[in-house]
């Protein structure tokens, strides 16, 4: 485990791997940087990734209250301490909104975008909003059904997201109920609409068709108010394309990275 501290005190879990121009992947709320783990063994062979777990996630600490804008800013001092002056984005779900707000506030340091599953939502998390959708039906059923539920409007491939999920670590049982909550209010009026509109790089927006916690809508939605960005659906993912169709996301992330990487340099 490699630990950075911020200048306010919080340590970040965070790893990097290869050598070369870098990726830094955003994961989503309540997730940690091991579901970019199947992704970092492609990319390290020419890039060097880097990972890291949000404050509030995964094993860096998670303190009752959260800025989002102190997302970015952990973000820039952990890519200052590695001597990364440029780097390529891939950001999934709400780390998308993250990457948004990163690249207005830090413009020569990416050279390009990838959002996945990307949503304009924020004043809920993806997540409590599909649990309200089936609430009704659901509410009194005890949590693994639930979740056991939930999980069927989340994925195309069943059998693929259930191997990919027992390699995921599951830290969210680290959190207590207030560093939750922290969490799920860093996410609330977050902006995202502004730093998207200010948005002035190339982007690639990626949406899986058959999840139901961001849409095939509600990425299209996030394109077009971005503008001038590139728009691809995948057909046969839901909440984790780059797994679900892996091979397919690497191609086209990679040549998009390596097309604009060109013409930075």
């Amino acid at each position: 485990m490699n630990l950075f501290t911020t200048s306010d005190g919080i340590a970040l879990n965070y790893k990097t791997s290869g050598e070369g121009k870098a990726i830094v992947m955003i994961h989503t709320a309540f997730d940690n940087f091991t579901v970019f783990n199947d992704l970092e063994t492609k990319f390290n062979k020419d890039y060097q990734v880097v990972l890291i777990d949000l404050r509030g996630h995964g094993y860096s600490d998670k303190p009752n209250e959260i800025n989002f804008r102190t997302y970015a800013k952990d973000i820039k001092e952990l890519l200052d301490y590695l001597y990364i002056h440029e780097c390529s984005i891939i950001a999934h779900e709400l780390g998308g909104s993250i990457a948004a707000l990163f690249a207005t506030q830090y413009p020569e340091t990416v050279s390009s975008l990838t959002m996945v599953n990307p949503t304009l939502l924020n004043d809920i998390t993806p997540e409590e909003r599909l649990y309200r959708k089936y609430s009704d039906k659901i509410r009194n059923w005890d949590d693994e059904t639930q979740q056991k539920f939930l999980d069927k409007q989340l994925y195309y491939s069943k059998r693929k997201a259930k191997k990919f999920l027992k390699q995921v670590e599951n830290t969210n049982s680290l959190s207590t109920k207030s560093e939750i909550e922290a969490v799920k209010q860093s996410f609330i009026d977050n902006n995202v609409m502004h730093y998207l509109k200010s948005l002035d790089l190339p982007t690639l927006i990626i949406v899986g068709q058959h999840g139901e916690r961001t849409t095939t809508f509600e990425a299209k939605e996030v394109a077009d108010y971005i503008g001038n960005t590139q728009f691809e659906v995948f057909e046969e993912s839901g909440l984790y394309p780059f797994v679900e169709e892996r091979d397919k996301f690497i191609n086209d992330v990679s040549r998009f990275i390596e097309q604009h990487l060109q013409v930075a340099s």
